[in-house]
């Protein structure tokens, strides 16, 4: 009768253990924790710092485009001085591989073991070329040129203009500028570096104005005047009335006499105290038109000469000094 109760109770004992054994074997086993289905990208997994853990490459590519690609996609606001202009991303190559980014970012947490915190970075470049040849359009446009140094006549009144230093776009340091800032746009907009642009004249060069009425020859040099006494053609061979400039000089020169009926039968003259043309000769660039002294003092302050206009001789040899080639000589 013992023997009896002790076999069931052992029966019943090794009932209670095979039992949930059989229960498992009729159950599917669980997914592995933190799997990532298939077509979804692994949580955690960022692409250029947005978030595309749990969504479909589609979703994610969509995600990216709108954050990341859109806005880098409007025009970059740039700044020269007071001067606005403006970079579109399209015209300069701006691209962004999306696609490439979004395989990358999949490979984690399926073929490639997920790290925390996964960034994968966005490939974005500009067309270097492209971009230079826009910025120097550009900056071709916007530059401030260097004012140089001149003098003008309003009438008989010297209107000076000085010196100014101009500015221009430092192409290569601002190429730099603009493709970095294309490819982040971590500001609103962008100062483009200048650089100066010196004037060719920085002091104020001669000019002559002759008074043909007055017999006087004044000369503007570095804001300081000096008046000369001069002759001027004779009514039948009159100085010329106009804005002119110097297109010779010459020391010491020979005369040949002009093709004029008044010079007939005359020979050239060389250097020496019976030369008309005295020791310095000023040609302006009206024909055969100069500026020069005269070994006949006594004619300065008449109408004497056949056009030009003569000087004494010292104060001819001073003037020649003092300007140069391309020297305005205004005749009124």
């Amino acid at each position: 009768m013992r023997w009896r109760a002790v076999k069931l109770l052992s029966i019943a004992i090794a009932g209670s253990v095979i039992a949930p054994a059989a229960a498992m074997a009729q159950d599917p086993p669980p997914a592995p924790s933190g799997a990532t289905p298939t077509g979804v990208i692994a949580q955690g997994v960022k692409i250029d710092g947005v978030a595309v853990g749990g969504l479909t490459r589609s979703t994610a590519k969509a995600l990216v485009l709108k954050k990341r690609v859109a806005p880098k996609r409007k025009p970059l606001a740039l700044r020269f001085g007071k001067r606005r202009l403006a970079i579109h991303p399209a015209g300069v190559g701006y691209r962004a591989d999306v696609d490439y980014a979004v395989r990358g970012a999949y490979t984690y947490g399926h073929t490639r073991p997920l790290e925390s915190k996964m960034n994968v970075p966005l490939r974005q470049s500009v067309n270097r070329s492209k971009l230079r040849a826009v910025l120097a359009a550009k900056a071709s446009k916007i530059a401030v040129p260097a004012v140089d140094a001149a003098i003008s006549f309003a009438g008989a009144r010297p209107v000076v203009r000085s010196a100014r230093s101009g500015s221009k776009v430092r192409l290569s340091a601002a190429q730099r500028i603009v493709e970095r800032a294309l490819l982040t746009r971590r500001r609103r907009s962008y100062r483009l570096p200048p650089q100066r642009v010196l004037p060719a004249v920085t002091t104020h060069p001669p000019a002559i104005f002759i008074e043909r009425g007055n017999f006087r020859l004044t000369l503007f040099k570095d804001g300081k005047t000096r008046a000369f006494r001069i002759a001027v053609g004779q009514p039948a061979y009159p100085t010329p009335v106009g804005n002119f400039h110097i297109v010779t000089r010459q020391v010491n020169p020979t005369w040949f006499p002009p093709n004029s009926p008044w010079a007939a039968g005359i020979g050239p003259v060389p250097p020496g105290p019976a030369n008309p043309l005295g020791t310095r000769w000023m040609g302006t660039s009206a024909t055969a038109i100069g500026i020069h002294g005269t070994p006949s003092p006594q004619t300065v302050g008449t109408r004497a000469s056949h056009g030009c206009i003569r000087m004494h001789i010292p104060e001819a040899e001073y003037l020649f000094d003092q300007i140069s080639i391309g020297t305005p000589v205004i005749i009124r």
